[in-house]
């Protein structure tokens, strides 16, 4: 074994073939433990023909390199262990009580997928009293998953913490359990392994995030003038462990998918807009209460927007920016209303943090909105975020809305952005022909024709807005008109 291989963990799983549907479960388990860097020994992959099979499971048991072996306890498996028949019964005559007294009592982990009329799991009597994780069933199977490699890696999900540090999501006495918990790791799975129901899986995923989202609404009826900032704020908090796992979600689907997802993703944004009007849920802003208490929705959406945006853009997925970009969203309002809007309506401006928080703070701040997207920017780079707001700004210019307010305001641009450096690799020739369906132009000449039609609105919307406070290069400048795929 070389040095590459020297730290990773290895494993052996003891089954049995039959049914066929059990085989077929311990591979597709032994496929994913690979994936997430486990060696794996199974007799399907490992044991060829002219070995021993029963020298091959003494050596696999006993060997000290292997540090757990995995029991796959179903019917079958429990009855020829118990009967020391076949295969399955020469490895529990092995694992007898004399070695499986002198080993690590963590060793051997029975894993059951099985249970009997009774409720009973079907596990062999030498390790009946042993505690097992249960595999059997797709509801639990992520969560004891989960269980399964962090025993395996010798890294329990609950360890004692440094005295005086308790985390501080303890402090709560309402936790926060998200309806979308360990879906990714189920949608990561499935992509690695090439499975046909991925795209099942994204479009549950995303339906169950507005689902999710939605749990979140703040009941105005509670609100007064004397707590709703702070139950403003308490529900933007909140919603950040929704949109890192939003971030997680769209990562690994950017890393993993071999399809593109547009499609998808706009639907999303489509059907939660129409499920915030079904739930009486407005965008628009306002300082009435009623109007105030959604304001830690326009707040999420605008984060929310801002890190898709940066994610798609990191990873080159241009024409998914394009599809949310220059397509409307059609939304059915009360009175067979219909109403066009696009992705400027993502970016509304939040009463309750830039005026009302504002005036209690001393000295006042420019954007108390770009204050909590840099405090939120964990798991993204703050500069990648305002590079994105800036670009959407350009966008909007040319993809404005129909609306009142024609034209997306970044925000984050009131902390410097002289260092921002809005697609440095538009210079280039070749990263030019992958992002130019952004701006629905064929050359370099195309789009230095549009930005000089666009340069008028660039000066117009600026000179009404605080530019003083805001650094938003103009339009040439952002987007390197002279250089543009020059190289």
């Amino acid at each position: 074994m070389d040095k590459i291989e020297e730290n990773i963990v290895k494993i052996f799983i003891s089954y049995s073939w039959k049914p066929i549907s059990n085989k077929d479960k311990v591979i597709s388990l032994a496929e994913r433990l690979s994936n997430d860097g486990i060696h794996v020994v199974v007799d399907d992959w490992d044991l060829k023909e002219g070995q021993d099979k029963y020298h091959f499971m003494e050596q696999m048991v006993n060997d000290p390199n292997v540090s757990k072996v995995l029991l796959i306890c179903n019917k079958e498996y429990a009855e020829k262990a118990n009967n020391k028949k076949g295969g399955v019964g020469i490895e529990s005559l092995i694992i007898s009580d004399d070695i499986y007294n002198q080993a690590l009592q963590t060793k051997f982990i029975p894993i059951v997928m099985e249970y009997d009329s009774s409720g009973n799991p079907f596990v062999p009597t030498f390790v009946k009293t042993r505690i097992f994780i249960d595999l059997s069933n797709d509801n639990d199977f992520e969560e004891n998953y989960e269980k399964l490699i962090r025993n395996i890696y010798n890294k329990p999900l609950s360890k004692r913490p440094p005295i005086g540090k308790m985390p501080i999501h303890l402090l709560d006495n309402n936790p926060i359990f998200l309806l979308t918990a360990n879906k990714v790791s189920t949608l990561k799975n499935s992509l690695i392994n090439n499975k046909p129901n991925s795209k099942l899986l994204i479009k549950d995923y995303l339906d169950t995030f507005i689902d999710a989202l939605l749990s979140f609404k703040i009941n105005h009826t509670t609100l007064n003038n004397n707590n709703f900032i702070d139950e403003v704020e308490k529900g933007i908090d909140d919603l950040q462990v929704l949109k890192n796992d939003f971030i997680d979600f769209i990562t690994t689907i950017c890393k993993f998918s071999t399809e593109g997802f547009g499609d998808d993703i706009f639907d999303f944004f489509e059907k939660l807009l129409q499920r915030f009007e079904d739930n009486e849920i407005q965008l628009v802003s306002g300082k009435s209460l009623d109007s105030l208490s959604q304001d830690n929705f326009k707040f999420f959406l605008y984060d929310l927007f801002l890190s898709l945006i940066t994610l798609l853009i990191k990873n080159e997925k241009f024409e998914e920016v394009s599809m949310l970009i220059k397509n409307n969203f059609i939304i059915s309002r009360k009175y067979d209303k219909t109403d066009i809007i696009n992705f400027v309506r993502f970016r509304t401006y939040n009463y309750t943090l830039n005026e009302f928080k504002n005036q209690s703070i001393n000295p006042k701040r420019i954007s108390v909105v770009a204050d909590k997207i840099k405090q939120y920017a964990t798991i993204l780079n703050f500069k990648d975020l305002k590079e994105t707001d800036i670009l959407l700004y350009y966008l909007s210019l040319d993809y404005p809305s129909k609306h009142f307010f024609k034209y997306w305001f970044p925000e984050t641009s009131c902390y410097n952005s002289f260092d921002i450096n809005v697609l440095p690799k538009i210079v280039s020739k070749r990263f030019f022909e992958k992002v130019k369906i952004l701006f629905d132009v064929n050359s370099a000449n195309e789009l230095r024709e549009k930005i000089d039609n666009l340069e008028k609105i660039d000066n117009e919307f600026q000179s009404h807005s605080d530019r003083f406070h805001y650094t938003i290069p103009s339009i040439k400048n952002g987007l390197h008109y002279e250089n543009i795929a020059e190289n």
